[in-house]
Order: C-alpha cells, then structure tokens, then sequence
C-alpha cells in the first residue's frame, strides 16, 4: 500500500462529509464488507470501502476519489461479476452501492425505480405487493446495477428483451461528480450506450422501469440423469425454435457435478409465465424420466428458493451459437471430458462445474429495438442462438490457478468446433465473461463506436477507463 495515498483520499472521502460511511482496514464494518462478496475470488482488500446512501453522496465520493490524484476505485452494486477486481480493487477505494438499494412504483405512471444496490428478491417481492413486476435476475442475490447494465438476460425476455430493453430512465453520476438524466429524450446518446456498455460512463444511482401484471407461474426444478443428454438436447432445440410462439414458456439447463453428489446430472429449469400446468411448449422436457417437483408460486417466492453458493473461488465464461445439435452435442461432451479431468487434478472431488445451455432467440433483439434498441448488437443476428455458459469453482486460489488453463482450453475447444461448423455466433454476454473475454469488442463496429463516443463526451478525462480498471472497458477493445 502506498500509505501517502491511502491517507489522502481516505481523508478527502472525510472532509467530503463520508466519514459515517467509510470503513478502512482494523475496522469490523471493513471486514464485514470484505466477507459480504459472494465468491473468495472478489474478497480484495482495497485502503477503503465507501457506502453512500444517497445520490449525492456518491457524487461526493467520486468528486473526493478523483481529485487525490491517480486515485483508483471500484464500483460495486451486488459483486456478482466474481473475477478479481471486477468490482472490488486492492489499491484504492470501493464504492459500495449495496445501501442504494430502494423499491418504488408508481401506479400513475406504471414505473418502478429501482437502486442499483437492491438484490431482485427483493425487488421481485416488492413489486409484487403492487400486482406488477419487472423482467430481472434469474438468481435472486443479484443486483440491480451490475445485471441491467451488462444488458441483463431475464425469464421474460422472449416477452420484451433484455432488462436493459425495459429501461426508461438511468439517474447517473458523471465523472466530474455532476447529476444527470439519461433517457429517450435527455442525453439519448448516454441513454442508449448504458444499456449494455457496464461502468464505462458513469455510475448509475437509479434505474426506472416499465411494469407489467405479475402472475402466478407454473415452475419446479428437474433433475434428470447424465444418460438423458440426448434426449434433452432434442427437447431443447425443439423448444428454442418455438418460442417465438410460446413467448411464457422457459428453460435452463444445467449440467452439473457438485462435491456433494460426485457425478454428472442434469437440472433443468422449467416455467410457464402464465401459470398454465404441463404446456404444450414444455412437454417434450416433462416426457423425460427424471425427478420433478413442478407447481404453483410467483416469482418472488422462486427467488427466495433459489441462489448460488457462497465461500468458493470461481471463473466463468460465456460463448454463442446457432441452434445446431452437433455445437449442443460437442458442449457436452467437451464438459464431460473436462470433468474427468477435473477427477484426476482433485481426486477427492471437492470442485462444482456447471455447464449451462439456454436459448437465445432471435425474437429478443427484436423486442431490443421496438424499445428503441441497445449496443449489444443482437440485432444483426436473424436466427435462433443458443446462449452457452460454464461455472467453475474450487476451495483454493491455488487450485483455481492451477485449473483456470485447462478450463479455458476446454471453453476454446467449443469455441473452436462452432466455428469449423459455421456456427460461431460473435456476441459475449458480458455478465457471464471471463476477464480474459471481450464482450464491448463483440457488439459491432457501430456499437463500439458509440460507446467510444460517450465515453469521450461524458467522460473526457477518461477517469471510467483510466481510474476505475474493474469491468470491460471499452478503450482496452482493439476493433
């Protein structure tokens, strides 16, 4: 640590009127910050952490950050992102959103304002003391701010897009520390560009949102045997390319080895937004033996049954694809083979690999520019894609070193096959990419160059690309 530093911004963040907020090393509140980061990967001891609890508070904070010079800091609403320094830095200041965290509707206007702190269990069970919902996370500790700006991939979006798509209005602080609107009509340029462009413009204190009516779903978790891949992936490329027509019916599956069970199963994820039982749309997934606890709740109380395991060191990466059986196949197989790999680096089994495959119709980007578009550039993607995803986690930062390699080869090894195949699809999700990933660099020429743009206009001294390292940024993309 450079203790000048350190000093310095930590008593600019005080004169600034932060003091109450502002946890430094020695302090219990400091390590209670540290621990509340989901994966062992993200807990980075920076000189401080900061947690405004108002707008203007994070205008102070960034306006105290910025003027100690060469200050770094992080930005972090939930800290899902789980590589190291996504949104946690180890010389110099987090600032924490997760106070930030208020639920508001408006029956006048039917929009729900959102704090990039809020957690979507929270929000959905909120929103649902209203009638109305809003398309979120499919994992309930998720933020807001982190999910909506990295473009947000929902259980509704074969109904109107991503979350970002649902977006009206961002309140954002600039770099200079300055407030400002961005929506269809105030600064429509920074509007546009936050829908899928991360931390590169600005830190958004609030998202408003359209609604809709909340309805009782129909939804279970299945679990099906590693001998009904093949059945499974028929239903799913048979799925995707109805959904057009079945916009209320959703799956996931997830191909998994845990510690616990040592042994490849399949969990599939199965839904009916408009609560219909056994929909015609699902029952090429129901017909398959397997174990199902299927039945009537909302998505507040799915949520609050449902979330991903804490205390792990963990990399993601993210690919897709076009609807092609044999990409789907060789996914498979490929994790499988890793898998035994895995066996044989760490014999007593203690890791947990998820392989994911979920459609991505094309039906999602055209909701995207009915609602005035996005730069994540799906638009340009005229067939049916299978949004490809793989988690891996291990008890040791060691081991995690040790694996990362050949995890990713076995990433590039899909990679590789869908592109001899003609079915590499450039789009990266950037919520599910990997540091070493390039998701702005896969939005587009156009879209990139938009995002260039406002960060030039809205941020001319660079202090989101330069300052703030967590995240992608669009000055490291080389197109």
């Amino acid at each position: 640590m450079d203790k000048i530093d350190a000093a310095l911004v930590i008593e600019n963040l005080r004169q600034a009127g932060l003091g109450d907020v502002l946890y430094v090393p020695g302090q219990e509140s400091y390590e209670a910050r540290i621990a509340s980061y989901r994966s062992l990967t993200q807990r980075l001891k920076p000189w401080a952490f900061v947690q405004p609890r108002s707008t203007e508070e994070v205008s102070q904070a960034v306006k105290a950050i910025v003027r100690t010079n060469d200050c770094k800091f992080a930005i972090r609403s939930g800290g899902h992102m789980c590589w190291a320094g996504a949104n946690n830095i180890e010389s110099g200041v987090t600032i924490d959103l997760q106070l930030l965290d208020a639920v508001t509707y408006n029956p006048k206007t039917e929009i729900a304002s959102l704090g990039p702190g809020a957690r979507w269990t929270n929000v959905y069970t909120q929103l649902e003391e209203h009638g109305v919902l809003v398309g979120g996370a499919r994992e309930g500790l998720v933020a807001v701010g982190g999910f909506i700006l990295g473009g947000g991939n929902t259980f509704f979006s074969c109904r109107g897009g991503f979350a970002c798509d649902q977006v009206v209005n961002f309140e954002v602080v600039l770099a200079d520390g300055s407030i400002v609107e961005a929506n269809a009509t105030t600064n429509p340029d920074l509007f546009q560009v936050l829908k899928g462009g991360s931390n590169n413009f600005g830190i958004v204190t609030r998202f408003d949102l359209r609604t809709f009516k909340a309805m009782e779903i129909w939804d279970g978790n299945c679990v099906f045997a590693k001998s009904s891949t093949n059945d499974l992936i028929r239903a799913l490329m048979g799925f995707t390319g109805n959904l057009t027509v079945s916009p209320d019916a959703h799956f996931l599956g997830m191909w998994t080895y845990t510690r616990q069970v040592k042994d490849i199963y399949v969990m599939g994820i199965l839904t009916s937004f408009d609560g219909v039982e056994n929909p015609k749309s699902l029952r090429h997934f129901m017909a398959i033996p397997g174990r199902k606890n299927m039945k009537k709740t909302t998505i507040a109380k799915k949520m609050a049954d449902f979330g991903m395991p804490a205390g792990r060191h963990e990399r993601w990466f993210t690919l897709t694809f076009k609807l092609d059986i044999r990409i789907v196949k060789k996914s498979t197989d490929v994790f499988e083979q890793f898998v035994e790999r895995l066996e044989g680096v760490i014999p007593d089994g203690n890791f947990t690999h998820y392989m994911v495959l979920q459609p991505l119709p094309a039906s999602f980007a055209k909701h995207s520019v009915a609602h005035g578009g996005n730069v994540l550039g799906l638009d340009r993607v005229h067939e049916d894609c299978i949004l490809f995803m793989t988690i891996l986690e291990v008890a040791t930062s060691q081991l995690a070193e040790t694996v990362y390699p050949s995890f990713k080869a076995a990433v590039e090894e899909v990679e590789s096959y869908a592109k001899s195949v003609d079915g590499n699809i450039e789009f990266r999700y950037l919520n599910y990419c990997d540091s070493s990933q390039d998701p702005l660099g896969s939005y587009g020429k156009e879209n990139i160059k938009k995002m260039r743009d406002a960060a030039a206009k809205y941020d001319p001294d660079g202090i989101f690309q330069k300052r703030v390292p967590g995240g992608f940024k669009i000055s490291n993309v080389k197109v």
